[in-house]
């Protein structure tokens, strides 16, 4: 694990305090600009990642850029009623054309090198899953500045990696945000306030509509938000981790007071339901899912949004995790992972898997190295 000095643990362990002049430096034009009336300011934002596997162009901007029209050949609508108080000001994408096709419709300035947003926006959003295993060198020189960042899912393909994010992001002061969508679905507080209700509990099984591993397995981040990430092993079933036919990831919780370890199942299960949850307790079970709307401007409220407001929320100066909650719940994925990999489905505890093992790449040439010279 990376060795935090002792005068950043709080930062680390708690989380930065909103809307302090220390978390914000001179590399983002917040903190150049802020004077009193930054509330009536957009946030200037950067994005990297516009192409395919990009989170942004799926949905995104959908949302961030709620009032600009779509040409008619593009799938769906946005949003079209703003209700944010940022703006897509700067593109990077390894494609140029990807970058183009992004930011033209948008009348946003795309720049040729991956550091060139560096003090000319407020924040960052890495936002494609092909270039997570980049991540934390082209994120690098935008935290360093003090420019609240959000890592793109499942944030780092190895411990390493993440640890000179967790590093950096603590040593400059950086408001560093990394979650899945399934960390923010509204089911997660009922649920836990409901479960004081049902006695000890016995199991936990998962359901959720897709099956690759590592880009749309939301529920693996979903259920550590309820239960906590006190995850003793790991084991992930599957014949592979993109387009596979099968898949369990299976978590042992340690448990808590007056609560023994117990499992918690979750399966790929391709269904009309967005996602499913049955906690099985000694007097009591608990229900819930979630099914898919046929309205796309559904999707992107009730899916989508909450996980784009903790965005903003970010980007004004507060930590949305503390730092170990990022690391643990990245070890945790990881370890699934590792368990994949190496141990044939096997379970693995947590806290073994060797900081420097690295998961496969599902695009492993995505960005050319060149980029970084």
């Amino acid at each position: 694990m990376v060795k935090i000095k002792q005068t950043r643990r709080g930062f680390i362990s708690t989380g930065a305090a909103a809307g302090t002049a220390s978390l914000l430096s001179t590399g983002s034009a917040i903190a150049a600009s802020k004077s009193g009336d930054t509330q009536s300011k957009k946030i200037k934002v950067g994005v990297m990642g516009v192409g395919r596997g990009s989170f942004m162009s799926y949905s995104w901007a959908d949302i961030i850029a709620a009032d600009i029209p779509k040409t008619e050949e593009t799938r769906h609508p946005s949003f079209g009623t703003p209700f944010l108080n940022m703006d897509i000001t700067h593109v990077w994408d390894q494609s140029n054309e990807a970058a183009h096709k992004f930011a033209d419709p948008l009348g946003v300035k795309v720049v040729d090198r991956y550091d060139d947003m560096v003090g000319k926006v407020d924040g960052l959003i890495q936002a494609g899953f092909n270039e997570v295993p980049w991540q934390h060198r082209l994120a690098m020189p935008y935290i360093e500045a003090g420019i609240p960042t959000y890592l793109s899912r499942p944030f780092a393909f190895s411990l390493k990696a993440l640890d000179e994010v967790i590093e950096a992001a603590a040593k400059h002061n950086t408001p560093l945000m990394a979650t899945d969508m399934g960390e923010h679905f509204y089911e997660i507080e009922p649920l836990k306030e409901r479960m004081k209700g049902i006695g000890r509990i016995n199991g936990v099984y998962g359901t959720v509509w897709a099956r690759d591993f590592p880009m749309h397995f939301h529920m693996q981040f979903t259920t550590l938000c309820i239960f906590g990430y006190d995850v003793l092993e790991v084991s992930v079933l599957t014949d592979k981790v993109m387009r596979n036919s099968y898949l369990q990831e299976t978590y042992i919780f340690k448990g808590w007071e007056e609560q023994p370890s117990f499992p918690c199942a979750i399966h790929g299960a391709p269904s009309r339901d967005f996602y499913s949850i049955t906690i099985m307790g000694a007097d009591d079970n608990l229900h819930t899912e979630r099914m898919f709307t046929p309205n796309w401007r559904d999707e992107l409220l009730f899916n989508q949004s909450n996980q784009i407001i903790a965005m903003q929320r970010t980007f004004e100066g507060n930590q949305f995790q503390p730092l170990d909650v990022i690391r643990k719940k990245t070890e945790i994925f990881l370890t699934g992972f590792y368990s994949h990999i190496e141990r044939g489905g096997a379970p693995v505890k947590v806290g073994t898997v060797p900081v420097d093992w690295q998961a496969p790449f599902s695009e492993p040439e995505w960005i050319n190295e060149s980029v970084f010279r």
